[in-house]
């Protein structure tokens, strides 16, 4: 029964509402602590969620974001390496850690599923590395934007960006001030528009991909911050 869920994300008929309750979570309110119990994991029905560890300065550092369809808490730890925080109001459907273990015992394609969706947490994780290592401010920005839509949109032209530039520069080992720059230099270019503040339209698809591609010779090679 799963394992239909691992197939068809959005589908609401892999298992009964008492086995997948549907749960609400208000904008910044926690799904689950860095070091709580891992008890389950979560589809994302609506939304989106900030997953972050705190560093040892008590600073968050933020890891990926999850959108509509996506996972969080995947993995089987026993207790959770991160922290998952609502960033707008968001609808998540639990998946008890019991029922995907007896799941998987029973489905050999539910396994096949569980490690497609962790092989695509790790390329993710893997890809964003890589652009904080190897891009440029503007490219890792460029980077940023097409990742956001692509994920949350299905690649619209205009879609909402659902964090701050503070929580940007922390998600692409920026300072906010980069941040800023790197965003007012995509719209004096013409590349980008933003019709509101959290909303951003792509004007030239391919000069963000080119930019978002580029690794010259302001890039930070090998490093975390700017």
């Amino acid at each position: 029964m799963i394992a239909s869920l691992f197939t068809h994300p959005a589908s609401q008929s892999a298992f009964s509402p008492h086995a997948t309750p549907l749960t609400r979570f208000g904008s910044h309110e926690h799904i689950f602590h860095e070091g709580a119990p891992a008890e389950a994991m979560f589809m994302i029905v609506n939304g989106v969620v900030v997953i972050y560890r705190t560093g040892i300065d008590g600073c968050r550092i933020i890891q990926d974001l999850r959108f509509k369809g996506e996972y969080v808490g995947v993995g089987y730890e026993e207790n959770y390496s991160f922290s998952a925080i609502a960033v707008r109001p968001t609808v998540v459907r639990r998946i008890a850690r019991a029922a995907v273990e007896r799941a998987i015992d029973e489905s050999p394609v539910t396994a096949r599923r569980l490690l497609e969706a962790l092989t695509l947490e790790q390329s993710r994780l893997s890809d964003r590395l890589m652009v904080i290592g190897s891009r440029t401010a503007i490219g890792r920005v460029a980077a940023c934007f097409l990742d956001i839509s692509s994920r949350s949109s299905g690649g619209a032209e205009t879609f909402m960006v659902p964090i701050s530039r503070s929580e940007m520069a922390d998600y692409l080992g920026l300072t906010i001030e980069t941040v800023s720059r790197a965003i007012t230099r995509l719209r004096t270019l013409g590349i980008i528009a933003l019709p509101r503040s959290d909303t951003v339209t792509i004007r030239d698809r391919a000069a963000l991909q080119a930019l978002a591609q580029d690794d010259g010779d302001g890039a930070a090679r090998g490093r975390f911050c700017a």
